[in-house]
């Protein structure tokens, strides 16, 4: 019967085998491998491998969201991993012991290791590339990756210091895989005591900063800043900003008494208009199950418009699907709380895991 469906498969013309083959995730690809050598072939064939990348698209059934480490600072150490189309845990065994995760985008993060030093990592094809150090007094902001190839930029940004009473000017450092250099780039409009998480969007980086609350943009070609908005919906904390559809959202919760969270929001940003609009909250049977005995932080790990929120002390997750606007909670993970350690990041394989 195999060698039945094989002949069947093998009588196609190569080019309508691989247009059948490139509506499928790069997971179903993987079983698919590993059913005939026919299959094999055509996958690893370079005129498929060309055109998968090219399109670029994106599965929800290969989203992985990297949620904790098991055994910090082991000399295995493993990720426990959440897959929301399934809804279900994984161990994913990690190429490297690491003891922070700074940024990820698509199969890439930049990571740090226990004994000193940053280095980009496709954990699943598990490669580890070292990067050159940053400047003394700076963080990563962002990990940008090359559509047109495998190359990929860093940003990072300067810590406010002060030097002889005065607060030094904060800039930027591009790092560049291809010429693997840091290059000094724009400086920021204004201090800010804190920067959120950064977004691509149009080819623009937006950032949250706070005090003054302000939304910016990096624009990665001029390297150069510019402040877009002045004003933020409300007194929000933990805030997150998300693109769904070329669209740019803002998560956050809504401050109540004695910075307690009395109720999660997603916002909406008119770039035309210059103005923020509601989209939707949290249901309130939602919010009771997801906050405990009470609401102080949460995390927001987002990817192809599926959110995660994380309240990191009750280990509680609740999952939010932007295309239906549905709300549900993640099944519990069994592994105990000792054991778990906070990274939170989420993970679309490459078309290199094919090869």
């Amino acid at each position: 019967m195999a060698s039945s469906s094989d002949s069947d498969w093998e009588r196609l013309p190569l080019n309508l085998q691989e247009s059948i083959l490139l509506l499928l995730p790069i997971s179903t690809l993987l079983v698919c491998k590993s059913l005939s050598r026919s299959f094999l072939h055509t996958i690893r064939s370079p005129s498929f491998l060309s055109a998968y990348s090219l399109r670029r698209s994106r599965h929800l059934d290969d989203l992985i969201f990297l949620l904790f480490i098991d055994g910090i600072g082991a000399r295995r150490p493993s990720a426990i991993a959440f897959l929301p189309i399934r809804a279900s845990w994984i161990h994913l065994p990690l190429p490297i012991s690491l003891c922070h995760i700074h940024t990820s985008s698509g199969c890439l993060v930049v990571a740090e290791k226990f004994e000193g030093g940053q280095f980009v990592s496709d954990l699943l094809c598990r490669t580890v590339t070292p990067i050159a150090p940053m400047s003394f007094h700076s963080y990563i902001l962002s990990l940008v990756e090359d559509e047109a190839s495998t190359d990929f930029k860093i940003v990072s940004s300067s810590k406010n210091v002060i030097d002889g009473g005065i607060l030094r000017p904060s800039y930027c450092q591009v790092y560049n895989s291809a010429s693997r250099r840091w290059e000094s780039s724009g400086q920021f409009p204004h201090h800010y005591a804190m920067l959120g998480n950064a977004i691509l969007l149009n080819g623009m980086l937006f950032v949250l900063g706070r005090d003054p609350d302000h939304l910016l943009a990096f624009d990665l070609k001029t390297r150069m800043w510019s402040v877009v908005d002045e004003e933020l919906p409300l007194s929000l904390l933990c805030f997150h900003l998300l693109v769904f559809e070329e669209r740019l959202f803002l998560v956050g919760g809504l401050d109540g008494e004695e910075l307690t969270i009395t109720r999660i929001e997603i916002w909406e940003y008119d770039l035309v208009e210059k103005q923020w609009g509601m989209f939707c909250f949290m249901p309130d049977e939602i919010f009771l199950q997801f906050c405990g005995n009470g609401l102080f932080n949460f995390d927001t790990i987002d990817q192809l418009g599926i959110v995660l929120f994380c309240n990191t002390r009750e280990f509680s997750i609740i999952m939010f699907d932007m295309s239906s606007k549905i709300w549900s909670r993640a099944p519990d993970c069994e592994q105990p709380k000792s054991r778990k350690s906070w990274i939170g990041h989420a993970l679309v394989p490459s078309v290199q895991l094919l090869k």
